[in-house]
């Protein structure tokens, strides 16, 4: 991988967070950089980096793009024609995650899998700060961590969030690799499962350590042929691993060839259903070594969850609301919908991903009291839904919202767990989120009375 960047030509393809930050990255390392996007640049950007050299190629993407290195953004595969006529012509391909683990000075431990990424990057982050180290949290969770390679010390520990997007290209691995699961995922971006899976296995070829969930059948046999130590969490205690994580009673217990040792950390982990359980095993698996128990414990206890991802927002008029705008898959809206528990007015619909939307029907034939359907994939999950529940289809999200908020009595519990993308109608999933805590707010402003936090 190339070393020295001044003076250099790079090319940064595509200028969204991660563009920015490689920008901002080869800037300082005296690097001639162009930056191309196909979408118009926020004016503030387009001013500060203009003032510093960037020069911008906005519009459609060239035939070839020129530099000696071209600097990949996740959503842009690396068979795009114009990447491959530039490296037919010499130019190197990379991305800001794979500069970031060539260049970071200090440990990485990295986070991947079909569910549950962000969640157990937090509680990784949440644990190595409980026992006083100096961590970078970010990487998929929409704050590249390039930039600041140069602030870390060699104490310190970084903790990257990885999709499949930004593993596609990636030589590089983290010290500590963590595979929290894998089900079929982002079928509309890549061509099939293969290469799906193929992407999400690039984590740990070069790591030390591989944690994954025994669980789960596909990451199993994953762990079950890996040529690198194995730490396998799960919820019966399964003999795969060097190392296994596994629950008892009110504690986690590590086995490995020396014997078990139990850490009491789960009577007060407030996050519910089966599926935070396994993010917090597979925490404690990537960190087990690093940190004292009562490091893990204090975590568990203090750690109040990530944002969007099953989040109870409020309770308004006798109706608790939670927001699982991150469910963009089946598997997510299925574990959701299991972790809360009862029978919830279920809000779900959106852009699909190219993969069977049968699973979520399911899903939610089983748990939900009635279905709040919006978006693109409304016609089809109805169809899926016919004669099994109550569901009905609706164009506008916000029309989605006050159909399920009407419908719902006190006692009962409005979730939003959409089992799809948010590109149809939002940004992206956290705008999703935010428009629904918005839209909780206003329905909350219409009484006067609110109920107290469960």
């Amino acid at each position: 991988m190339q070393t020295d960047f001044k003076n250099l030509p790079c090319a940064v393809l595509g200028f969204g967070r991660a563009g920015r930050a490689a920008a901002e990255w080869l800037l300082t390392r005296g690097a001639r950089v162009t930056a191309y996007t196909e979408t118009p640049i926020t004016p503030t950007y387009a001013a500060e980096f203009s003032a510093r050299g960037v020069q911008f190629r906005v519009g459609p993407f060239p035939d070839v793009f020129e530099g000696v290195v071209l600097v990949r953004s996740p959503g842009l595969r690396p068979d795009y024609p114009a990447i491959r006529a530039a490296l037919a012509r010499g130019a190197q391909l990379t991305s800001e995650t794979e500069l970031t683990l060539a260049h970071a000075p200090c440990r990485v431990i990295g986070v991947t899998g079909s569910d549950g990424k962000t969640t157990t990057t937090a509680l990784i982050a949440a644990i190595l700060s409980a026992a006083g180290s100096t961590v970078w949290q970010g990487g998929n969770n929409g704050y590249p961590l390039l930039p600041h390679v140069g602030e870390m010390r060699a104490d310190d520990i970084a903790v990257l969030e990885l999709s499949s997007f930004q593993l596609m290209t990636c030589t590089r691995a983290p010290e500590v690799a963590v595979l929290t699961n894998l089900t079929p995922n982002h079928l509309n971006w890549h061509t099939d499962v293969d290469e799906y899976a193929a992407a999400k296995c690039r984590i740990f070829h070069g790591a030390r350590r591989l944690v994954t969930n025994a669980d789960c059948a596909a990451t199993a046999a994953i762990a079950a042929r890996a040529a690198l130590p194995v730490t396998c969490f799960s919820h019966g205690g399964a003999p795969l691993g060097d190392t296994r994580v596994f629950p008892r009673g009110n504690a986690l217990v590590l086995a490995d060839a020396t014997g078990e040792r139990a850490i009491d950390c789960l009577d007060e982990f407030r996050l519910p259903g089966r599926h935070n359980l396994e993010n917090l095993m597979a925490a404690v698996g990537a960190v087990h070594d690093l940190v004292p128990p009562e490091a893990i414990a204090r975590a568990a206890r203090e750690f109040r969850g990530v944002p969007h991802r099953l989040q109870y927002v409020d309770t308004v008029n006798g109706v608790k609301y939670y927001n699982s705008s991150i469910d963009t898959s089946p598997t997510r809206t299925a574990a959701a919908l299991a972790g809360l528990g009862g029978a919830p007015l279920v809000i779900a619909g959106g852009q699909g991903k190219g993969i069977s939307l049968t699973p979520l029907a399911d899903a939610l034939a089983t748990h939900a009291k009635a279905v709040f359907l919006y978006g693109e994939t409304a016609g089809e999950i109805e169809r899926l839904l016919a004669g099994r529940v109550s569901a009905v289809c609706h164009h506008r999200f916000a029309d989605a919202f006050s159909a399920a908020a009407d419908a719902a009595e006190a006692g009962d519990t409005v979730l939003l767990s959409p089992g799809c993308t948010a590109f149809d109608q939002f940004r992206d999933f956290e705008h999703r989120g935010e428009y629904f805590c918005a839209l909780v707010a206003a329905r909350a402003s219409q009484f006067k009375r609110k109920e107290p936090t469960p």
